[in-house]
């Protein structure tokens, strides 16, 4: 056992290391009266434990009997109670006679017993555990110390993150540490250092202790004052009248203690811009160093540090230190993939805050918990602004009418106290709330009553009553913010949280509230499955939702293609996202946003909706230089209602700018350029002035003309330079041009059987009949292709007997067909499986002669949207070897081979079949979809209209529905 100083006369016993342990594999026969430690009991045995660490990963626990599909799966599981003890020495000539026995990382009920006497039970989950033990340590003497730690849900808490098995994984043990502090008689009982920024001040308010028979003592006071560059300020003294103490306690031990307070003891830091502030992008710290001194000699000091800093709301707007800033925020959810539990290691949170800030953001919320001590000081260092709740989920504030259990309003009080009192000093600490999803449409008295009593204890921070969850405009809710889904507030529908029209924003729900609004959760889009990450999985967990999934592909013969539906799903993830994310931009009276996630969430189903995987490393994906043109401080906005255009028309963008860095940005000039084929078509520059930040607005509006040649893919790039500075904000725009439809020079060889199409088709034969005869089209040699949109008996006829058909069946003529949307799966199916779509995005092989001159780059963009938004996909599940031309990438779950498009040779004929809309008048009318089709007509009526593969009358019989005459009984 290590004795370390932590102060002149404090000391802390580190009880870490071997630990006899034993499994409590009764506890479920037991009640708390009943309850006696194993020294009380015979035959006992004991193994042994580290502390710290969890049951599971040192090998207790039994093998799970089964694997779980819809998360991780654990490599041992327990759920109930173990024993640990260890016999304590504590030396003679500690010259302490207080003390505080104290837990780390518990999860989650803990009884102590001290040289057998019962010490307490505490059940903290996302604060310390802790004793006084004064009366029952014994000095010069080993101390007995023995604990039952039981790990099962007392409470009805329902899966919050911090005790979810998809997440925090129900672990049990003592994962931070166990301590036993010694604390002086006369002593600083409690220390809050709350910093003024506005006046460049702090307030000192502590608790001084001392046995009764010492209140004639003499006791002074000291504050020293380290600056964040090293340098210490004068020393700040008062003089400790414990004649008149505040109150009198008997403490454990039976004596007397004075208590003196020291209250709102104001201390100048130094004046004006000499006062280093705390912010998301210069975190200073200061440190306190407060002794208790009896003349010369010290009695006891502590060591704090702090940081200056104001976070508060201005209308819509969230202020720090005065100044605008919008949050760039993510959703962290407990999840530790080799330990299953949070872990107390500093430069593990640095190193995630690094990652973090390369990518732009500056906030994080903890989705249902707080952070051990080691995040909240990380997050000090770098800057994060944090979002701490209360560890639960649960449903019984949905109505406000009704009450939540006497019992889960006492833990959470409990729980918030502890947090408030032990988070005070961190300036990263910004924003707290009392839960996640919690209510109806309306608020809750009973969360109303915490927010008020959050607001009493600790006003220096913001409080909401709870994150996602009720309506604006806010009835009967407490909060100075409100967090709100962007993807699906009323009137906005989350299949359409990110569209092409570049000029849309989220104002239709950010103006329904008078406080700042966050979007919560925001995007949740999600990409294909990275078995390559199985070799990390080095701890206590096991990515089991992969062998399934594995399986199927292999058995369905599309593991090869594993590597492609990666690489154009991460890329359709990262073009939504960019849009999702500059829409929020786009809104003016947002205040920031909670993205889910900057990782992939390994349960509810798996959702893979981060650019880094769970492990914080690159999924190749995306860049941080790429991620912070729409994740920054200052984020150059382009805004264009279009899409696409025909060639040569005008294009009009709109040029905005989101600026919510620290200082107004002068002499600013927008410079850009128009690019295709990485030639400058045009370019232009003007002078935009000084601009102000902590708003969005519009700097002036890019005119240009489409490339004027072919279909073509452009670029718009722009850059704002301010001169003061020197900074450069960037931001790219891409957009797509298409020459205006030519009917095909040989329509009139056509036979098209689609009304919609007519005007498309020229000269082409237009019967409009509801059946082709077929004996009449095979004497008829001038025929080439038929175009129909329904299988009837002629048109299989005439495709055997070696004719060209174009069909385009709807999704009532597929027998097997996936309804699509443009975005991606929404979170994951297993969780969503009524979502619309569920489908990530499409694969194009290279050298598509299908596609003739139409632009892609193998993967969804946005020039696509019309075409393939409510589109149905077919699925070609039931043809072995036939290849999809325009392949939709299914979601990894269900996996089906799908399709917009493919072609078979049937008898001596061939087929294209296609589900895309040209059917539809509105989207024909569109530059993008004419010109598919022209090209796709082009490719039909010429040489390279050769499919590989054959299918039997029978197989496309499967596929598509035949229509013949209505036939009733």
């Amino acid at each position: 056992m290590n004795l370390s100083d932590i102060g002149a006369v404090r000391h802390t016993l580190n009880l870490n290391g071997t630990w006899q342990f034993c499994l409590d594999l009764e506890s479920d026969t037991l009640v708390e009266q009943e309850l006696l430690p194993p020294s009380q009991c015979k035959n006992t045995s004991w193994e042994t434990i580290q502390i710290p660490g969890s049951w599971e990963e040192q090998g207790y626990g039994d093998e799970p009997e089964y694997e779980r599909l819809d998360t991780w799966t654990k490599v041992r599981e327990y759920e109930g109670s173990a024993w640990y003890a260890q016999d304590v020495h504590v030396p003679s000539d500690d010259p302490g006679c207080h003390y505080v026995f104290r837990l780390e990382g518990v999860r989650w009920t803990t009884h102590l017993w001290i040289n057998g006497q019962y010490a307490g039970q505490q059940d903290s989950l996302v604060n310390q555990q802790k004793w006084d033990v004064t009366s029952l340590v014994k000095q010069g003497e080993v101390n007995r110390v023995e604990m039952r730690v039981d790990n099962t849900m007392k409470l009805p808490l329902a899966g919050s993150h911090i005790h979810s098995l998809h997440t925090a994984t129900a672990w049990g043990g003592i994962t931070g540490g166990v301590y036993l502090d010694s604390l002086p008689p006369c002593r600083l009982q409690t220390l809050r250092i709350q910093p003024d920024a506005e006046n460049g001040t702090i307030l000192v308010d502590c608790t001084v202790s001392a046995p009764a028979d010492d209140s004639a003592r003499s006791m002074q006071l000291h504050v020293d004052i380290q600056q964040p560059d090293g340098t210490w300020l004068d020393r700040y003294s008062c003089h400790v009248d414990m004649s008149v103490p505040a109150h009198v306690d008997i403490s454990s031990v039976g004596v007397n203690e004075s208590n003196a307070l020291i209250d709102q003891w104001r201390l100048e830091l130094g004046t004006g811009k000499s006062v280093a502030r705390w912010s998301d992008e210069s975190p200073e710290l200061y440190k306190a160093v407060i002794r208790l001194h009896d003349g010369e000699r010290e009695l006891d000091r502590l060591e704090q540090s702090f940081g200056v800093r104001s976070f508060a709301t201005n209308g819509k707007q969230l202020e720090l230190n005065g100044t605008p800033v919008y949050l760039r925020g993510y959703v962290d959810c407990c999840i530790f993939p080799l330990t299953g539990y949070p872990v107390w290691d500093k430069e593990h949170y640095l190193q995630q805050f690094r990652i973090a800030r390369s990518y732009g953001f500056n906030h994080v919320r903890l989705h249902g918990w707080s952070a051990p001590e080691p995040f909240w000081d990380a997050a000090d260092e770098a800057g994060m602004l944090v979002q701490a709740e209360l560890p639960h989920w649960s449903r019984f504030f949905e109505q406000s009418d009704q009450s939540a259990p006497a019992e889960v309003l006492s833990y959470l009080t409990q729980e918030l106290d502890g947090l408030l009192q032990s988070l005070h000093r961190h300036p990263s600490f910004v924003m707290f709330s009392m839960g996640n999803e919690l209510i109806g449409p309306n608020g809750h008295p009973e969360l109303n009553a915490l927010v008020s009593r959050a607001k009493d204890m600790d006003p220096t921070r913001l409080y909401t009553d709870n994150t996602g969850f009720g309506q604006l405009p806010a009835q009967g809710r407490e909060g100075d913010y409100y967090i709100q889904s962007l993807n699906w507030h009323p009137p906005l529908e989350s299949a359409y949280s990110a569209v092409p029209d570049t000029t849309l924003d989220y104002h239709a729900v950010t103006r329904l509230a008078e406080h700042p609004v966050i979007g919560h959760e925001h995007a949740q889009y999600t990409m294909y499955v990275r078995p390559q990450e199985r070799a990390k999985y080095t701890g206590v967990l096991r990515p089991s939702w992969l062998r399934p999934i594995e399986e199927s592909l292999t058995n369905k013969g599309m593991i090869e293609d594993l590597e492609h539906f990666q690489q154009v799903s991460g890329t359709h993830l990262v073009r939504s996202l960019k849009e999702a994310m500059e829409r929020i931009r786009r809104t003016p009276d947002a205040a920031g946003v909670q993205l889910l996630d900057i990782r992939d969430f390994p349960g509810q189903g798996h959702a893979t909706t981060g650019i880094l995987d769970v492990f914080w490393d690159d999924k190749g994906i995306t860049t941080p230089e790429e991620f912070m043109c729409f994740n920054a401080d200052v984020v150059l906005l382009l805004s264009c209602k279009e899409r696409t255009f025909y060639a040569g028309e005008p294009i009009h963008v709109d040029v905005r700018l989101s600026h919510y860095g620290k200082e107004p940005l002068e002499d600013a000039v927008i410079q850009w350029r128009l690019i295709s084929d990485d030639l400058i078509l045009t370019e232009g520059e003007w002078k935009t002035g000084d601009i102000q930040c902590g708003s969005v607005m519009s700097l002036g509006s890019i005119v240009a003309t489409a490339p004027h040649e072919g279909a073509a893919a452009f670029r718009i790039e722009a850059e704002l330079i301010s001169g003061d500075s020197e900074r450069t904000v960037a931001n790219v725009w891409h957009g797509w041009s298409f020459p205006f439809y030519e009917s095909h020079p040989d329509s009139n060889r056509f036979w098209n059987t689609v009304a919609e199409l007519k005007p498309l088709l020229g000269e082409a034969h237009d019967d409009c009949v509801d059946r082709i005869d077929g004996f009449q089209l095979l004497k008829n040699r001038e025929i080439d292709l038929v175009i129909v949109q329904s299988l009837t008996p002629n048109v299989v006829d005439y495709v055997v007997n070696g004719g060209s058909v174009w069909l385009q069946p709807t999704a009532e003529g597929l027998y097997d067909s996936v309804e699509t949307k443009y975005l991606p799966v929404f979170w994951n199916y297993l969780m969503f499986a009524t979502q619309p779509g569920a489908t990530m995005g499409m694969y194009l092989r290279d050298r598509l002669a299908l596609l003739g001159s139409f632009p892609h780059d193998g993967a969804s963009d946005w020039h696509w949207y019309h075409l393939v938004n409510g589109t149905p996909a077919i699925c070609l599940d039931t043809l072995q070897g036939v290849k999809p031309l325009i392949e939709v990438v299914d979601h990894f779950h269900r996996a089906k081979r799908l399709a917009y498009a493919f072609e078979a040779k049937v008898g001596k004929g061939k087929i294209l079949v296609s589900s895309l809309p040209f059917a539809n008048l509105a989207v024909m009318k569109r530059p993008e979809a004419a010109y598919l089709f022209q090209e796709i007509l082009a490719y039909l009526n010429g040489d390279q209209f050769r499919p590989a593969t054959s299918i039997s009358v029978a197989q496309l019989l499967g596929i598509v529905k035949l229509q013949t005459i209505q036939f009733t009984l």
